[in-house]
């Protein structure tokens, strides 16, 4: 048996250049995939991701496996086309399957919703047998999701040299704009600790990403991780809400256990938008202080925005920008609201007729796809283009970079990653604001 699997190509990928290395992390999804293959199955797996590989087009496979979101969903498509007709049999999987299946049904022979640790061996098993069906769906489960060792030997060339690793797939926060909650369910699951710990020992690096949605989400899993990683001696950056700093215990277990960079969605600096939008534990005016601590227990903190919201005006955004050089975060990202296919926003806007286009491949966080509701959608995306590129200039890079001591040339090396593609951002066309496209 051969088998593909590919992740396509899609406009995340506008890092290039010297400094891609700095913000380009290696995805789990493909490697992950290939490690599930039951070994009496004897298949032959190769791994393209587009986005740092040559697309592959030729070779003869009994199954190719393609992972999609909403903005690389066209060219999933397109994939689809093309390994059916060269007779293979196409099973395709991810965010955007699983939040709109039967879509993927029309392109696919076989969909997946849901994780797949436990689906996708399954269907080989029904495919070596002749069997093979249209649908799988992950059912949800008390307890832990134990998955196997990604496959990294497999991986090309283009990512930072950092390993990543799982821990936890969910977040308990509802948060109305993200659609975690809808692939993966309310809990998620989590992998067994010793599991976790195993994969770090039998790798051996001692620096590591955490891709856990938000690994503070279960706080008697977080604070059992946290203990279990002390010993190991690592280094670890990892996303996380804001308010694990209060949390004193888990926190200083944090701490201990290697902590170095976070990932904080702070997303908006109203208040009434954290309650509006069911992230309540984002506590706006605390932010400062709960930074402040972050840095004095040297862990660098990425503070993540998000343009658009219905509460959100040309004045409360200028405003947002100018007030986060106060904050002392290390690095910051800016992304629009995206109503993403298949989540409540997306319905709730589609039934107030606010989606401008059905062109999926702008649906990347980084292009405004529906009527905002107090500005013009070209205004908007200029706004984001502007927090962009004011975040960017030269004495921002220099002093976020070099005013703490400690890691300052891989502040500065993130830094001029961001900036580089905030650039090409700027460079793409601002968008089809044609409600007919």
């Amino acid at each position: 048996m051969r088998i593909l699997l590919v992740l396509p190509f899609d406009r995340t990928y506008r890092r290039k250049g010297a400094f891609s290395a700095s913000i380009g992390y290696a995805p789990l999804t493909l490697t992950t995939l290939a490690a599930l293959v039951p070994a009496e199955l004897n298949a032959q797996v190769d791994i393209v991701d587009e986005g740092v590989s040559p697309p592959k087009l030729d070779g003869d496979y009994d199954i190719v496996g393609i992972t999609a979101t909403a903005s690389s969903s066209a060219r999933a498509y397109f994939l689809c086309a093309h390994w059916r007709a060269r007779g293979a049999h196409v099973a395709m999987g991810g965010a955007h399957a699983t939040l709109v299946p039967d879509e993927a049904a029309r392109h696919a022979d076989t969909v997946f919703v849901g994780l797949a640790e436990q689906t996708w061996p399954r269907f080989l098993h029904d495919f070596s047998a002749g069997r093979a069906q249209a649908l799988y769906r992950h059912e949800p489960q008390a307890g832990c999701l134990p998955m196997p060792q990604p496959r990294r030997e497999l991986l090309a060339r283009g990512y930072m040299n950092i390993p990543t690793i799982v821990a936890n797939r969910g977040c308990r926060l509802g948060c109305d704009f993200c659609s975690i909650q809808q692939q993966w369910g309310k809990r998620g699951l989590a992998r067994p600790v010793d599991e976790v710990v195993e994969e770090i020992r039998a790798h051996g690096a001692k620096r590591w990403i955490f891709l856990d949605p938000n690994i503070y989400s279960d706080r008697a899993y977080s604070l059992a991780l946290f203990e279990a990683l002390t010993p190991l001696k690592i280094r670890w950056s990892g996303l996380s809400t804001l308010n694990v700093v209060d949390d004193e215990e888990t926190f200083e277990a944090m701490r201990r256990s290697g902590c170095e960079g976070l990932l904080l969605g702070l997303e908006n600096l109203s208040q009434d938008t954290m309650r509006s939008i069911g992230k309540p534990s984002n506590r706006v005016s605390e932010y400062r202080r709960q930074i402040d601590r972050l840095r004095e227990c040297g862990i660098a903190s990425l503070g993540c925005f998000v343009l658009g919201f219905d509460e959100d005006t040309e004045q409360s955004i200028r405003q947002t920008v100018a007030t986060i050089p106060t904050l002392g975060l290390d690095l910051v990202r800016f992304s629009v609201l995206t109503p993403l296919p298949g989540t409540s926003l997306h319905r709730r806007m589609e039934s107030e007729g606010r989606i401008l286009t059905r062109d999926l491949s702008l649906y990347d966080n980084e292009h405004v796809v529906f009527e905002p509701k107090n500005m013009s959608p070209e205004r908007l995306q200029a706004l984001l283009h502007e927090a962009w590129r004011d975040s960017y200039r030269v004495k921002e890079i220099l002093r976020r970079a070099l005013v703490r001591p400690g890691g300052r040339w891989l502040r500065l090396a993130t830094n001029v990653g961001f900036c580089i593609y905030a650039a090409r951002l700027r460079r793409e066309r601002v968008g089809d604001f044609n409600p007919s496209s």
